[in-house]
């Protein structure tokens, strides 16, 4: 791949199915809801996702819901961190990439539908600039206390690349966006330079600038180089 990384100064990524990977494809939300709450739950083809689709049911009501069932059920943190560490793995080669882009001198930022806990059981002590994904709070014992919707899935993603274009001062012309399904489109069509890995959805790909086929995420680095100014893995001041 040739490089084409001229003037990109941020790299933000999706998260389930990009840095994130389920042997059957299945985001965090479809693993918990079908091992606690049954088979079927929270798929592509449970009533949740109809209602939201067909415009019934809002982003936020249905996280509220979902995450709500977990809290009835007397679901803990450890519980759930248990299912997320057994069923999903980093994608080859991702901490890898997001550690060597930020030596390169690159903004990295995480804008996903996933939950905050997905990034610490599966992603562990990466670092990034920023991260935007749906929040679950728990009480001193480890059961649910409470939640917080993101704001940006679906739609939301190219709002967070405004956000974080006023945030780090970084124009929209700067930043890139890596995703792999139908959800991460608006951000793809939004951003400078816009990344397939994996698609799920051939609109996706035809979304994309560039598409890495997988199953390893270390050929993205092949496009961002290191920046100007970067001396020793770090920015030089």
């Amino acid at each position: 791949m040739q490089h084409a990384a001229q003037g990109i100064a941020m790299v933000c990524f999706d998260v389930d199915g990009t840095l994130v990977r389920h042997p059957e494809d299945k985001t965090v939300w479809q693993v918990l809801n079908e091992v606690f709450l049954g088979p079927g739950q929270g798929g592509a083809d449970g009533e949740r996702f109809r209602a939201f689709v067909e415009g019934r049911l809002e982003y936020a009501q249905w996280v509220a819901l979902d995450v709500g069932d977990w809290q009835r059920a007397g679901l803990t943190r450890r519980a759930l961190a248990e299912v997320i560490g057994r069923e999903l793995a980093p994608v080859p080669g991702a901490a890898e990439t997001l550690r060597v882009l930020r030596e390169r001198g690159y903004r990295v930022a995480l804008v996903s539908g996933t939950l905050d806990l997905t990034l610490e059981v599966v992603l562990g002590e990466v670092e990034v600039d920023r991260a935007f994904t749906n929040r679950i709070h728990f009480d001193p014992e480890g059961r649910i206390s409470g939640w917080e919707a993101t704001p940006f899935d679906m739609e939301g993603k190219a709002r967070a690349l405004d956000l974080l274009a006023r945030e780090f001062d970084c124009p929209l012309t700067a930043i890139a966006f890596v995703g792999d399904h139908w959800n991460d489109l608006a951000a793809l069509e939004k951003a400078a330079l816009a990344i397939a890995f994996e698609p799920k959805d051939p609109r996706v790909r035809q979304a994309a600038d560039h598409v890495i086929e997988g199953p390893d995420l270390r050929p993205l680095l092949d496009l961002f180089p290191p920046r100007a100014g970067v001396v020793g893995g770090s920015l030089d001041e």
